[in-house]
């Protein structure tokens, strides 16, 4: 455990709180305030060692193909080596190592227990293994007596914690490996016949658990029993206290401004209608027939159709002599005229004193260059009445 690292433990029920070269305190009333502090800063970081006798860790092995749906096998590869009912127990496992996968099993009820004493505590806190906590380097045991049991620490994801009476037991069965190093932190040497196996390796320091974790640099914090249904969640709750006012006032601007951009959008929609009907009426002083889609584009393209199609005479060029002509002519008026686009050709009727000024004003339009036939021509009382084809150039 370094200076910026402390623990969390459970005693005979009570949370403690170990930190590096302050010792034990029992954590209630400014304790809590405190710890909370240091939990709320990012340069110290505070791990609960979940109670070593309370947590079973044992090393898997994985094949390739059950790496795909490890989470949902997991209890079942286990089976076998757990007295207890799978459905009553807890799986977590740390990172996979060459095929080798160091789990963690506890109970629910443990896990459940751990997560009421723990309610008051930012979710941030790890959960993690006492004895995974003990410093650790490759072909290094490191053993710890505390008080009336014993932590012990022997490869990546292994370890244990029982009584101290027990621990010949686990000795036994570990005879046949052969660590590099054995580092025992103890209050006396009455352990030490234990160890004799490795006596050649043997390194023996007086202490416990707090000298070990202080000398240490940290022990493995990867493996955190809260996984799957234990996982930390957010504090949405805690959040929305925090935030409904802001909230509240968010909501009364996006409606405010929502009603504002619905009246803005009513007033255009009739703008925009009046325009329409606007747009509708000059449309219809121009052409009085036909429907009205883009009244802009429509106008433009009549005008073009006026202005000529292919060889045929355009409106235009037609209209302007015959309107010199019928000037020159006293006593001569239009009364109608009619344009084809398709044949280019301009169909007139007028009203004349005479045979005559009808004859010669067809004379004038052929002189203009244009074709200019008599279709017709009656005498309405005391004038004559004729029907003129005009056609562009002779």
């Amino acid at each position: 455990m370094s200076e910026n690292q402390s623990l969390l433990r459970l005693r005979d029920g009570q949370l403690f709180w170990l930190e590096p070269g302050r010792g034990e305190s029992v954590v209630d009333g400014d304790v809590m305030q405190r710890l909370v502090s240091e939990l709320e800063q990012r340069n110290h970081r505070v791990v609960f060692a979940a109670p070593g006798e309370d947590v079973r860790l044992i090393n898997v092995s994985v094949s390739r193909e059950e790496r795909r749906h490890l989470d949902q096998a997991l209890p079942f590869m286990l089976e076998e080596q757990l007295s207890e009912d799978i459905d009553a127990l807890h799986f977590a496992r740390g990172a996979l190592k060459q095929d080798q996968l160091p789990v963690a099993v506890v109970s629910n009820a443990c896990m459940e227990q751990w997560r009421a004493q723990l309610a008051d505590l930012p979710p941030t806190l790890p959960w993690v293994p006492e004895p995974l906590l003990l410093p650790h380097q490759s072909g290094e045991w490191t053993v710890v007596q505390d008080e009336e049991r014993v932590l012990l620490r022997f490869g990546d994801g292994r370890g244990a914690c029982l009584e101290v009476a027990h621990l010949s037991l686990l000795l036994s069965s570990l005879a046949n490996e052969t660590p590099g190093r054995v580092v025992v932190y103890a209050s006396d040497e009455a352990l030490r016949p234990l160890f004799e196996p490795w006596a050649d390796r043997l390194e023996w320091r007086r202490g416990g658990l707090s000298e070990a974790l202080l000398l240490g640099q940290g022990g493995d914090t990867s493996l955190d029993l809260r996984q799957g249904g234990y996982a930390p969640r957010l504090p949405y709750e805690a959040w929305w206290r925090q935030w409904r006012v802001v909230a509240a006032l968010l909501l009364v601007g996006v409606l405010a401004q929502a009603g504002s951009t619905w009246l803005d959008l009513r007033r255009l929609d009739r703008e925009n209608l009046v325009l329409r009907q606007e747009i509708q009426a000059l449309y219809r002083q121009a052409n009085p027939r036909g429907n009205v889609v883009d009244a802009e584009r429509q106008l433009r393209r009549q005008i073009q159709s006026l202005s000529g199609d292919g060889g045929n005479a355009s409106f235009t060029a037609l209209l302007a002599p015959l309107g010199d002509a019928v000037s020159q002519r006293k006593g001569t008026r239009l009364a109608s005229l009619n344009y084809s686009q398709r044949s280019g050709e301009l169909r007139v009727n007028l009203l004349a004193p005479d045979f005559d000024e009808v004859e010669a004003l067809r004379q004038a339009l052929v002189k203009a260059g244009l074709q200019a036939t008599l279709e017709n021509s009656s005498r309405n009382g005391d004038r004559v009445r004729a029907r003129l084809r005009i056609g562009g150039e002779v």
